[in-house]
C-alpha cells in the first residue's frame, strides 16, 4: 500500500476554530450527509467516519462533523450510537493530539479505524451475545475505514487551492466520492422519478461533456458500480452508464446536443442488447428530465467547477515550453536579419564600389623593367651582368617617391644619372604606377580593416548565438504547488482563468503563462491578472501578451516575469534651425530586457543633410541594441560604415544613456556628444566628453562613464544647439547646471520644456542650430 505523507499544520488546525459557511462548506456538507447513508452489507455504514477523518486538520471539518452526524441519523436513526459514539472520539482526540504535533493522513486513517474497531467490540461485548461472525464484520468495516479514508483524502478540495493538473489516482479518487454520495441518495424520489438516477446521468454526461471520453467512461464505470452496488441489476447498469459516458465524451464535438445523443444510443444500445425489445432499465421519464437538467446547467458546471477537483488542465507544459523556445528563436533571429538588411541598404546609399588590382613591390620593379628595359640595348649590361645595383636603384628610386611624392635630378639614384639611357621614360612609368600603387594600398588598408569590422560583428553574432542557445538548453522546474496558489487567487477573484504554468529556470529567473478566458471583462484584465499573482508569490511582477493563433477568439494568454526595481519614462522637447523644416538631430529610446536605453544623435550641419547623418546612426544602433550586440561593437560598426565615404563626408555625434533596471547603474558612452547631466536631490553632476564624433576617424573614440542613480534622478541629455543657444555665457556647462537646479518639478516632460524654453530665451528666439532636449526620469518601484 501507498503511503500518502501529507501533513496537517497548527495553521490548519488553529483555521479549526472558525466556522464560516462559505461555498466550500456546504459542498462538504452535502457530499458528507450523503456519503455517510451510504451502506454495504446488512445495512453497515462506515463510510460517513471514513469522511469525516479525510476532512480532520481543515478548515471544513465541523461541516464535515455535522453533516455525517446528521447522515447517520436520517439512516439508522438513534440505532447508530456506535457510529457517532466513535465519530465523536475521532474528533476531539484529533483536535487534542494535535495542538503541539503534526499528523499525516496515513497516521490519522490507522486513528479513526482502531478508534472505530475499539469502540464496536466494546459495544459487542457488553451489550448482546456476540459470535466470531461479529468480530469479522467489526475488522471489516474498520478495514474499510482505513481504506476510504485514504482515497477521500484524495477527492476532497485541499481547502481554496486549486490544481491545474490532477493525477489519475487523484481522478479516480474523485469519481469514488462522488459515486458514494450517489449511493446515499437510496429511496430519495419525488412523483416515482428516482434522485439517485437523475444524478447519475446527470453527472456522467457531464463528465463526457467537460473532460472526453476517457474521464466520461471512467465516471460511468464508477457510478454504475458503487452506486448500484446493493441492487441485483448492477451489472447491466455498469454497461449502461459506462459506454454511456464513453459515448458522450466521443460526441462532445457535437455540443450539448451530441452528448444527450451519446448517452441516449448508450442506453439504447446496451438496453436491446440485454432485453431486447423490452423496456430500458432507465426510465425514459428520469432520461428525459436529467438531459434537460444537463442542457441548461452544463455550462455553469463548466465554469464553476470551484470545490469538486475533476478538471485535468489541457495545458500541456511542455507544449507551453516549446511554444517560449520557438517564439525566442524568432524573435532573436528576426532582429540578427534586420540588422544586416539595415547594413546592405546603408552600404548602398553611403559607400562606393571600385574593382582594383593590388600588386606587390616585386610585381610593380617587374613591370617598370618589361615595359621600358626590355628592347633598351643596355638591357643585358643593367639585368645581367650588374642586376643587383639595378634593382636597389629602382627599388630606391621608389622609396624617394613615396618619402617626398616626387623625384627631381638631384635625388636620382647614380645609375640612372650616370648609365641609363632610358631615365625620362622610367620617371613616367615609375610615377604612373607608383600612383596606381598608392591607390591599390589604400584600399587594400580599407578592406583590412573592413575584415576586422566583420570579424568583430561575427563575434558578436556568436555571442548571441551562445547566449540563445543557452536560452534554449535551459531547463525548466514546474512549480506545481505555486500553480496551485495562483490558481484558486485568481478563481476567488472571479477570474476566468483557464490554465496556469510557472516555469522556474533559477532562483532569480522564473516565468508565469497564464490562460483567461472571457477577455472583455474587466477583472480578465493583464493589469488586474498581474496584481492578483503578485501578490500569491510576493514579487512584483510586469506581464505582456503571448499570441496564440489558434485560440486568440476565445483566450488570453499572458506572461508574466519579474518586475526591475527600477522603472524609467522619457519624455522630449525639440525645436529646428529657424529656416529649417527637417531636424538634424535625432533620437531613441526603451526597454530592452531589464535593461532601459536613451540614445541622442546630433548629425553634423542642418537640415536633411544632417538629419540622413543622425538618421543612420540612431536606426543601425537601434537594430544592433534589439539583436542583442555589445554597445561597443555597434559603435565600431555604425564608424566604419560611415567612414565608407561618398563624395561628401558623413560623420555624427552619438550619446547613448543605458540604464540597468535592476541595480540602479547608469552607463554613458559619447562620441563628440554634448555634455549629459544628472539632476539629483541636492545637486548636479555633469557627464563632459572630448571625443570626436563617429565617422571622422577610422577609431571611434569611446569614453565610458558609469554612476548609479537613485530614486527621483533624472537624466538630461542635449544637442549641442542647446548648450550653444546662449552666445553671451562664458561657462555654458555652468548656465546650464543653473537652470536644471532651479527647475522644481517631478515631471520630465516639464523639465525638458523649461529647459527649451530658456535656450530659446537665451537666443532671443534666433535658432542657429537644431536643439533638442531628452530627460529620463528614474524612480525605484515600491
Amino acid at each position: 500500500m501507498t503511503t500518502r505523507t501529507e501533513s496537517v499544520s497548527l495553521n490548519e488546525k488553529r483555521a479549526l476554530q472558525k466556522i464560516s459557511f462559505n461555498g466550500i462548506q456546504i459542498v462538504i456538507a452535502i457530499l458528507g450527509f450523503f456519503i455517510s447513508r451510504a451502506s454495504i452489507i446488512n445495512g453497515m455504514t462506515p463510510f460517513g467516519i471514513s469522511f469525516l477523518t479525510a476532512s480532520l486538520g481543515r478548515s471544513f471539518s465541523i461541516a464535515a462533523l455535522i453533516s455525517s452526524i446528521l447522515g447517520l441519523l436520517s439512516f439508522h436513526g438513534f440505532n447508530s450510537y456506535s457510529y457517532l459514539i466513535s465519530s465523536g472520539i475521532i474528533f476531539t482526540l484529533f483536535a487534542l493530539y494535535t495542538k503541539e504535533k503534526e499528523i499525516s493522513i496515513f497516521k490519522t486513517s490507522l486513528f479513526s479505524s482502531f478508534i472505530f474497531v475499539g469502540v464496536n467490540i466494546f459495544k459487542t461485548i457488553i451489550l448482546k451475545n456476540f459470535y466470531i461472525y461479529d468480530f469479522l464484520m467489526i475488522f471489516f468495516e474498520g478495514l474499510v475505514i482505513f481504506t476510504l479514508s485514504y482515497i477521500f483524502s484524495y477527492g476532497l478540495p485541499k481547502e481554496t487551492v486549486r490544481k491545474t493538473k490532477f493525477t489519475n489516482e487523484e481522478v479516480i479518487c474523485v469519481f469514488i466520492t462522488l459515486s458514494l454520495a450517489i449511493s446515499g441518495l437510496t429511496d430519495f424520489e419525488i412523483f416515482s422519478l428516482s434522485f439517485k438516477n437523475l444524478l447519475s446521468i446527470f453527472f456522467v454526461m457531464t463528465s463526457g461533456y467537460i473532460y472526453g471520453a476517457a474521464l466520461g467512461a471512467g465516471m460511468g464505470i464508477s457510478v454504475g458500480m458503487i452506486s448500484y452496488l446493493s441492487q441485483s441489476d448492477m451489472p447491466f447498469l455498469l454497461a449502461i452508464f459506462g459506454l454511456g459516458g464513453l459515448l458522450s465524451g466521443v460526441f462532445r464535438d457535437l455540443g450539448k446536443f451530441g452528448t444527450i445523443l451519446g448517452f441516449v444510443l448508450a442506453n439504447s444500445i446496451m438496453s436491446f442488447y440485454i432485453n431486447g425489445y423490452s423496456t430500458s432499465f432507465l426510465s425514459y421519464y428520469e432520461l428525459a428530465i436529467a438531459c434537460g437538467l444537463f442542457y441548461i446547467f452544463s455550462n455553469y458546471m463548466k465554469e464553476n467547477f470551484l470545490f469538486i477537483p475533476l478538471s485535468v488542465s489541457s495545458l500541456d507544459n511542455n507544449d507551453i515550453y516549446s511554444e517560449r523556445t520557438k517564439e525566442l528563436t524568432t524573435k532573436k533571429l528576426k532582429y540578427i536579419s534586420e540588422v544586416f538588411k539595415d547594413l546592405g541598404g546603408i552600404f548602398k546609399k553611403v559607400s562606393y564600389n571600385e574593382e582594383v588590382y593590388t600588386d606587390n613591390i616585386t610585381k610593380f620593379i617587374n613591370c617598370v623593367a618589361n615595359d621600358v628595359c626590355k628592347n633598351c640595348s643596355m638591357n643585358v649590361f643593367c639585368w645581367k651582368d650588374d642586376f643587383y645595383t639595378t634593382y636597389c636603384s629602382i627599388f630606391d628610386l621608389i622609396a624617394s617617391m613615396e618619402m617626398t611624392g616626387g623625384i627631381d635630378e638631384e635625388n636620382l639614384p647614380e645609375l640612372f644619372k650616370n648609365t641609363c639611357i632610358n631615365t625620362e621614360e622610367i620617371l613616367d612609368k615609375t610615377h604612373r604606377l607608383f600612383d596606381l600603387y598608392k591607390v591599390n594600398y589604400t584600399w587594400e588598408k580599407r578592406m583590412a580593416e573592413n575584415r576586422k569590422l566583420v570579424a568583430e560583428q561575427l563575434s558578436g553574432i556568436s555571442n548571441i548565438m551562445e547566449g540563445l542557445m543557452k536560452d534554449i538548453d535551459k531547463s525548466p522546474v514546474f512549480k506545481e504547488d505555486v500553480e496551485m496558489q495562483i490558481y484558486s487567487s485568481l478563481k476567488s477573484q472571479r477570474v476566468n482563468i483557464k490554465n496556469v504554468m510557472v516555469a522556474e529556470y533559477s532562483e532569480e529567473d522564473f516565468e508565469i503563462y497564464l490562460e483567461v478566458g472571457k477577455c472583455f471583462k474587466g477583472e480578465n484584465s493583464l493589469e488586474n491578472v498581474r496584481d492578483i499573482v503578485s501578490e500569491v508569490v510576493g514579487i512584483p511582477l510586469k506581464g505582456d501578451f503571448t499570441v496564440d493563433t489558434m485560440k486568440a477568439r476565445e483566450v488570453n494568454r499572458y506572461k508574466l516575469i519579474k518586475a526591475n526595481r527600477y522603472g524609467a519614462i522619457t519624455r522630449i522637447a525639440k525645436n529646428s534651425e529657424s529656416f529649417n523644416v527637417v531636424s538634424g538631430d535625432s533620437y531613441t529610446f526603451g526597454e530592452e530586457g531589464n535593461n532601459y536605453f536613451a540614445a541622442l544623435s546630433d548629425g553634423m550641419g542642418i537640415g536633411r543633410r544632417a538629419n540622413f547623418e543622425s538618421t543612420i546612426a540612431i536606426s543601425l544602433l537601434e537594430k544592433f541594441l534589439e539583436a542583442g550586440f555589445d554597445k561597443e561593437i555597434a559603435l565600431k560598426t555604425i564608424n566604419s560604415i560611415l567612414m565608407l565615404k561618398s563624395e561628401e563626408e558623413i560623420f555624427t555625434t552619438l550619446d547613448i544613456s543605458t540604464i540597468d533596471l535592476y541595480s540602479g547603474k547608469l552607463q554613458t558612452i559619447k562620441t563628440g556628444a554634448a555634455p549629459t547631466f544628472i539632476k539629483k536631490k541636492d545637486r548636479v553632476l555633469v557627464i563632459d566628453s572630448n571625443s570626436l564624433p563617429v565617422g571622422m576617424l577610422k577609431d571611434v573614440d569611446l569614453e565610458i562613464y558609469e554612476e548609479y542613480l537613485d530614486d527621483g534622478d533624472f537624466i538630461i541629455m542635449m544637442s549641442d544647439g542647446v548648450l550653444e543657444s546662449n552666445e553671451d555665457a562664458n561657462n555654458k556647462e555652468k548656465w546650464i547646471i543653473d537652470i536644471i537646479a532651479n527647475i522644481d518639478s517631478f515631471n520630465p516632460q516639464t523639465v525638458a520644456n523649461m529647459l527649451m524654453k530658456e535656450a530659446k530665451k537665451a537666443c532671443h528666439d534666433e535658432i542657429k542650430d537644431d536643439m533638442t532636449v531628452l530627460v529620463t526620469k528614474v524612480w525605484k518601484i515600491k
